[in-house]
């Protein structure tokens, strides 16, 4: 499926981001340096999502890390940095189109972000594929599109993806039940051609 080694967390990033933390709380530059470079990418991407324009969400996730560094004393290891991040940057990125009146550009970001998902030989072809793909993630839903994106494109669990929103588990598993239904219609014709 493409997975870019280094992206995508695994159960043993959460328990070096449970050691970085402590690390980091002690004031250890070193360890926020490596969870800047572990996390920044994905949150990046993530922000965008909600922004459209790619300097803004990096300026969102560096605040983001800012804020991280200087509250470092009331980290707590105990809980999942990851999801803590996400929530953060979620918080910033909606703070910011309060005070803007930045458009988002979701479909873009699909696109590009669907290009390792989906392969073909003939790249007019290729391209229509993408097309249609991104168009039909775009037409779900405000909900459904956030939660399907956070889902397939970062990797994070039902129960990541309820934090981060502030949902139950049950609304993430409807919702995505929703989007996949509905894709599943859209992109009929690309299935069974």
């Amino acid at each position: 499926m493409g997975k870019r080694s280094g992206h995508i967390p695994n159960p043993a990033t959460s328990q070096s981001d449970s050691h970085w933390v402590e690390r980091i709380r002690a004031g250890d530059a070193k360890a926020f340096k490596q969870l800047f470079f572990s996390h920044s990418e994905s949150l990046v991407n993530f922000a965008f999502r909600f922004v459209g324009d790619q300097d803004l969400a990096e300026d969102i996730v560096q605040e983001v890390f800012l804020r991280v560094w200087e509250h470092r004393s009331r980290l707590d290891p105990a809980k999942n940095i990851r999801t803590y991040l996400y929530t953060a940057t979620r918080n910033q990125a909606l703070n910011v189109l309060r005070h803007s009146d930045v458009e988002r550009e979701s479909a873009e970001v699909i696109a590009r972000m669907g290009r390792e998902v989906v392969s073909s030989e003939d790249q007019l072809e290729q391209h229509q594929i993408y097309q249609e793909v991104h168009r039909a993630i775009d037409q779900l839903p405000e909900r459904c599109r956030v939660i399907f994106t956070m889902s397939r494109f970062d990797r994070l669990t039902y129960a990541e993806i309820a934090e981060i929103l502030e949902i139950s588990v049950k609304t993430v598993e409807t919702q995505m039940g929703r989007a996949l239904k509905s894709l599943r219609q859209d992109l009929s014709h690309l299935i069974h051609s």
